[in-house]
C-alpha cells in the first residue's frame, strides 16, 4: 500500500462527532439565512463561511489522516491541536453563531426551551464570570501546559478516550480563549481593544 492509498483509508467518520457537526452546520445556516434578511450589514455572507470554516477545521482534525497518524507522528499530533485552537475556535467565533443557532432551532424549542434556559439568572450570572478575560485565558494556558506535562502527554497518545478528553478540552478553552478577542456580535467587551495584544502575547509566551 502506498503512503498516498494510507492516507485516503485513514480518513474516518465516526457518527456522533460528524452528525453533530453537520446538525450544527444546518441549524447555523437555518438561523443565517432568516437573520441576513433582518440584519444584513451584521450577518453578511462572510460570517457564515467563517463558521462553516470552522466546523470543518474541526472535521480535519478530528476525521483525517492526521487523527490516524497522531499516535506516531509528532506533527500530525501538533497540528490537530493548532486546527481545533488557532483554526476553529477563531473562525467560529467570527461566525457570530449565538443568534443564528437559536434563530435556526424549531420555533418550540427556541421559544421553550433555549429562550427561558439562557435567560435563566444564575446561568447568565456563571456565563458572566467564565467569560471574564482573566478566566479565558487562565483556563486556556493552563490547558495547554497540562496537557504537555510528559505524562499527560503519553497519556493521551496511548488512550483513545484520554485523546478526546484532549481534544474536547483544548477546543473547549479555545473558544472561551478567543471570545474576548473575536468578540462576537451581540455580546460585549469586558476590556478595552488595545489590551488584546498583551493578552494575545502572554499567552504565546
Amino acid at each position: 500500500m502506498t503512503t498516498q492509498e494510507a492516507a485516503i483509508l485513514s480518513w474516518t467518520f465516526e457518527p456522533l462527532p460528524t452528525a453533530a457537526l453537520l446538525l450544527s452546520a444546518l441549524v447555523y445556516l437555518r438561523g443565517w439565512n432568516r437573520l441576513r434578511f433582518q440584519a444584513p450589514l451584521r450577518f453578511p455572507a462572510w460570517r457564515l463561511w467563517c463558521f462553516l470554516g470552522g466546523l470543518f477545521a474541526i472535521f480535519v482534525s478530528l476525521s483525517s489522516p492526521l487523527d490516524a497518524f497522531a499516535p506516531f507522528l509528532l506533527l500530525s499530533h501538533m497540528t490537530q491541536h493548532l486546527l481545533l485552537t488557532m483554526v476553529a475556535a477563531p473562525l467560529i467565533w467570527l461566525g457570530a453563531p449565538p443568534l443564528p443557532m437559536i434563530c435556526g432551532l424549531p420555533r418550540r424549542i427556541a421559544a421553550g426551551v433555549v429562550a427561558p434556559f439562557i435567560n435563566w439568572a444564575p446561568l447568565k450570572a456563571f456565563i458572566h464570570q467564565l467569560t471574564h478575560p482573566v478566566v479565558c485565558w487562565s483556563l486556556f494556558v493552563v490547558s495547554n501546559v497540562l496537557w504537555h506535562i510528559p505524562g499527560m502527554y503519553e497519556l493521551a497518545l496511548g488512550s483513545r478516550f484520554w485523546h478526546e478528553i484532549e481534544h474536547a478540552s483544548f477546543l473547549g478553552t479555545a473558544l472561551l480563549y478567543w471570545w474576548p478577542v473575536v468578540q462576537p456580535w451581540p455580546s460585549r467587551p469586558r476590556w478595552p481593544r488595545w489590551a488584546m495584544i498583551p493578552y494575545l502575547l502572554l499567552a504565546d509566551l
